[in-house]
């Protein structure tokens, strides 16, 4: 079978030695670093009603070498802690797994590869007794509602060609378990995450989703179809989903919902854990992109289909005509030329969009709204640029208004908006 290929070259040997379930569909991987309230998560996948399908939680217990004692412990701890869970609450129907993963070579160790060993464990399973399932992304400080499972499984009832999807995800916003200045904080970097999404959707570009790992699902094909996980030590969860959303077949599940924790780390170079440690030991408030940076790539996108008609000097011309920093950056990405190469690839208006929109992914929007913040506007504060986008789409008065009343709204536009779009 064309899926085998993926192990083959892997050189992949199973690490879980009991055989899946016949009726297996369902796998949830859960990466597990020096993770204190696993049992918290584990509870509330224990809490979820069961879907029509047997399932399977994979807890990916890692850490990497010459690791101090303490660690080792938290890993020896989670360990018992998986195996009590499986007795006490597993059943038939659900099975709690761990895999250990210790002693990981410190360059490659982290989410990515921890991810990775789990995925693959899952897909492999997936595959060998259904060809094909569903493979859910979790995290060891994260919660979910007790629907998570049935309405994953529902989704891919419902489309069966889909590739992957985004999950419906909120921070808490209050408890008891850390100080309010990182509930305010969250609230700030969720909206940053919102805005940035709903900025991208304003101005009609196709690839607008959330791409956070605690709150994404694939189907196992799709997992080998496209090369796997990644061993990125941050980001892995956006260049694993971007290797999969150009290519379409990928939708958005708001039916249900997770709750990623807003807690601070510095595990990772970026991301909402160093945003939230930042904002704690350093004061460094959380910033966004200027609207102005987006607003400048609408003319830009809104003539995408007259390009494929344009010559080599109309195109050079029509981007030099555009706003800066958008003309100067296409000049240094030499855009004229990549332009040319997509339009020489394209027999159709049809495809040469498709193609336009593979030269500017998610990747190249990054580097775009980079570069417009270093060289011509600099970072923003999250919340006037939230208010001058909702005022623009028209969802809110132009006036004072609390950073929750602003992530209120934009989280009930995504929720209204998250359809599949398959």
């Amino acid at each position: 079978m064309v899926w085998q290929n993926y192990f083959i070259k892997k050189n992949f040997v199973p690490k879980i030695t009991q055989s899946p379930s016949q009726n297996l569909e369902l796998c949830v991987v859960i990466p597990c670093f020096n993770e204190p309230q696993l049992d918290l998560a584990l509870e509330s996948l224990a809490q979820c009603e069961l879907p029509g399908c047997d399932v399977e939680v994979i807890v990916v217990v890692n850490h990497p070498e010459n690791s101090e004692i303490s660690i080792i412990d938290a890993s020896l701890r989670a360990l018992n802690l998986v195996e009590r869970y499986n007795k006490g609450k597993g059943s038939k129907r659900i099975q709690y797994h761990a895999i250990k993963a210790f002693n990981l070579p410190r360059k490659h160790a982290g989410v990515g590869l921890a991810r990775q060993i789990g995925m693959d464990e899952a897909a492999y399973r997936l595959l060998s007794v259904s060809g094909e399932g569903i493979i859910a992304c979790f995290d060891a400080d994260s919660q979910c509602i007790p629907n998570y499972l049935v309405e994953l499984f529902r989704f891919w009832q419902m489309n069966p060609k889909a590739h992957a999807n985004s999950i419906r995800f909120e921070h808490p916003l209050k408890g008891n378990e850390f100080p309010q200045t990182i509930y305010d904080g969250i609230a700030i970097y969720e909206l940053h995450l919102r805005y940035y999404n709903q900025a991208l959707r304003f101005i009609n570009f196709p690839f607008a989703y959330h791409t956070v790992g605690s709150s994404m699902a694939c189907s196992a094909s799709a997992y080998v179809r496209f090369g796997g996980m990644n061993r990125h030590q941050a980001g892995e969860d956006f260049y694993f989903l971007q290797k999969i959303i150009p290519h379409g077949h990928f939708g958005e599940v708001n039916s249900t919902c997770v709750f990623p924790s807003p807690r601070p780390s510095n595990r990772v170079p970026f991301g909402t854990g160093r945003a939230m440690s930042k904002l704690v030991n350093q004061h460094e408030p959380i910033t966004t992109y200027h609207l102005d940076s987006f607003l400048s790539l609408r003319p830009f996108f809104d003539r995408v289909d007259s390009l494929f008609n344009f010559t080599r000097s109309q195109t050079a011309e029509f981007l030099k005509s555009l706003p800066l920093p958008l003309s100067e950056f296409l000049v240094k990405t030499d855009a004229t030329e990549a332009l040319e190469n997509v339009r020489r690839n394209s027999a159709s208006v049809h495809t040469f969009r498709k193609r336009f929109f593979l030269w500017f992914d998610a990747f190249m929007m990054l580097k775009y709204m980079n570069y417009s913040a270093e060289n011509y506007y600099g970072r923003v504060t999250v919340i006037p640029a939230s208010i001058a986008l909702l005022h623009l789409m028209g969802k809110i008065p132009y006036s004072d208004i609390s950073v929750i009343e602003l992530l209120s709204v934009s989280r009930e536009i995504e929720k209204a908006e998250w359809v599949s779009k398959l």
